[in-house]
C-alpha cells in the first residue's frame, strides 16, 4: 500500500476486472457461497501473478422496515422536501429495504505465484472455472495491495445482480410486503 491509503482503495476499486461471473444470482432464502479467483500482477514484477483463492459467504438478504419517519423533524428544509418527508411518514409501513450481508471465509482461502503473463494465468484460470461446471464461481483481476478490495467490489457486484430476483422472490412468497 502506498503513501495514501484512500487513494490506494479508490485505485484499487476502479481496477477490479469481473473476468466471469457466477451463472447463478445470490440465494434469497438461504445463504450462498461464492468461490472466488483473483489474479493480480505483482507490483514492478511484469512477470509474476498471483492468484488467490478463496470464499465469499452472502448471507440470505434480510428485509428492513424502516420506522420512526414520523418522528422526524425537518427544519430549514424546502417545501419538496418537507413534502417527500410527509410521504414517506404515510407510506413508512409499505417501504421495505434488503440488506445483504457477506464474510469472507479464510479457512478456504489459498495463494500462490506463478512465472508468466497476466493474460496468460487469468486464460488459464478461466478455464479451470469453466471445466468445474461451479455456478457459484468468479473470476476476479485486481490490484496485489490492497487485494480485498476487490472481494468487497464482487460482493456488490452480486448484489446488484441478484437484487431484482431476491425482490421477485420474496414477494411471490409473501415475506416482503
Amino acid at each position: 500500500m502506498g503513501a495514501n491509503p484512500v487513494f490506494d482503495r479508490w485505485y484499487a476499486a476502479k481496477h477490479v476486472r469481473i473476468v466471469v461471473s457466477p451463472t447463478h444470482e445470490l440465494e434469497t432464502f438461504g445463504s450462498t457461497l461464492v468461490n472466488y479467483r483473483l489474479i493480480s500482477q505483482l507490483d514492478d514484477r511484469p512477470d509474476k501473478v498471483r492468484v488467490r483463492e478463496g470464499r465469499l459467504e452472502a448471507h440470505q438478504p434480510r428485509v428492513i422496515t424502516p420506522k420512526g419517519f414520523s418522528e422526524i423533524v425537518a427544519e430549514g428544509f424546502g417545501e419538496a422536501a418537507r413534502g417527500y418527508l410527509e410521504w414517506l411518514k404515510e407510506n413508512e409501513d409499505n417501504l421495505r429495504i434488503l440488506q445483504y450481508g457477506y464474510h469472507l471465509k479464510s479457512d478456504n482461502f489459498s495463494e500462490q505465484v506463478l512465472t508468466d503473463s497476466l493474460a496468460a494465468v487469468t486464460e488459464r484460470v478461466k478455464e479451470e472455472v469453466a471445466r468445474s461446471g461451479d455456478r457459484f464461481s468468479a473470476v476476479l483481476q485486481g490490484v496485489d495491495d490492497p487485494w480485498d478490495i476487490a472481494l468487497v467490489e464482487l460482493w456488490r457486484h452480486e448484489v446488484d445482480r441478484s437484487a431484482k430476483k431476491n425482490i421477485r422472490e420474496l414477494c411471490d412468497s409473501g415475506k416482503l410486503f
